[in-house]
């Protein structure tokens, strides 16, 4: 198989994750790529467009369960990733995060079978939300990897299902089309054809497959689903650090 046939396999397996929980392409398939040898801008610019065109679509099927949360974003996360990208894509930098963002990961999946931590938790985010989300959006422009920051916040926040993939999916929407406006300015060669069918694929994924698990897969079988992509994706980091 060519890399480019590699890179859709790479799309289409995780826009079914991406379908389920609003998140998925970004926080899986970049570091799948960089792993497989693709360039940083490159894998990026063949992971934006389908990931904005399933939130998109998400967003604007749960749109009426989208709180405050797309202005929190705009106004603490936006100027972090913008800030995150011109140091990745136009200054070359080469900053690894996966300890931290496995650590929160793996401590708020802990915190999902304890009610009296998972309450100090959002407790907590509630008192330094501003910093979190600053924070958040400059760890999201420097790897790609806010989505598990973006998973942890948003479950603080809401426990049914719809609500819990139409914000995390709202949120990932400004995220992207914040890094999208950032890579077209800076490298706009890395955008072609390609791309286009990458965001058709990952649209075909979510209509015909993932779509099809979301509706029928019941609130706790969501939260317990959650709490293990948090968990696997925490050890997944992990062991790329430490290994």
């Amino acid at each position: 198989m060519d890399d480019y046939g590699v890179l859709l396999g790479v799309v289409a397996v995780f826009s079914v994750v991406h379908s389920l929980f609003g998140v998925g392409l970004l926080v899986f398939g970049t570091p799948t790529l960089l792993a497989l040898g693709f360039p940083f801008e490159v894998a990026v610019a063949n992971l934006l467009p389908p990931s904005f065109a399933i939130s998109a679509l998400q967003s604007f099927q749960g749109r009426r369960h989208v709180g405050r949360l797309g202005a929190r974003i705009l106004a603490w996360c936006v100027p972090g990733i913008v800030l995150g990208m011109f140091l990745v894509v136009g200054g070359h930098w080469v900053v690894d995060v996966k300890g931290v963002v496995a650590a929160a990961l793996l401590f708020s999946a802990a915190a999902r079978f304890s009610k009296r931590i998972e309450a100090w938790l959002g407790s907590l985010l509630e008192r330094v939300t501003p910093l979190y989300l600053a924070g958040m959006g400059f760890v999201h422009g420097l790897s790609n990897m806010g989505g598990g920051f973006l998973t942890i916040y948003v479950g603080t926040l809401y426990r049914e299902k719809d609500a819990i993939r139409a914000n995390i999916a709202f949120g990932y929407l400004i995220f992207v089309a914040a890094q999208l406006a950032v890579l077209g300015w800076l490298r706009p060669d890395v955008f072609d054809l390609g791309t286009l069918a990458a965001s058709a694929l990952a649209l075909g994924v979510y209509l015909s497959v993932g779509q099809f698990l979301y509706l029928r897969s019941s609130r706790a079988l969501y939260q317990h689903a959650i709490t293990v992509l948090m968990a696997s994706y925490g050890i997944v980091l992990l062991a790329q650090a430490v290994g």
